[in-house]
């Protein structure tokens, strides 16, 4: 009669470690993929900003010679920042509850972390 027999412990934790690996990569791809895109995003609203500030002038009184044109283009900016703000708050909750999850998975996974 054949006896019963597990894999060795080496094996086990190796399986083990690749398991909770494979997805501590994931949570660890998804924070560098969010937070590249919030630097990035970040840098064009405050280039939007700038551009704003610029087509805004620095007299006291411009607005009321500021063509129709300018007038516009600074609300663009305006709209572009505002949903460039919106999108980074998103990034940055984002961010914190992946790494809120990739605290949890260190945390209850030690030994299995490489």
């Amino acid at each position: 009669m054949a006896s019963f027999q597990v894999r060795s412990n080496q094996r086990d934790k190796q399986a083990d470690s690749e398991r909770i690996g494979s997805v501590i990569k994931v949570v660890d791809d998804a924070i560098a993929a969010a937070q590249r895109e919030k630097d990035s995003l970040g840098r064009r609203v405050r280039n939007a900003r700038d551009l704003a500030a610029i087509a805004m002038g620095n007299d006291s009184d411009e607005y009321l010679t500021r063509e129709n044109k300018d007038t516009t283009r600074i609300k663009e900016y305006e709209q572009q920042f505002i949903a460039g703000q919106a999108r980074l708050d998103q990034l940055e909750k984002q961010i914190e509850g992946l790494s809120a999850v990739q605290n949890l998975l260190r945390a209850k996974f030690p030994v299995l972390i490489e």
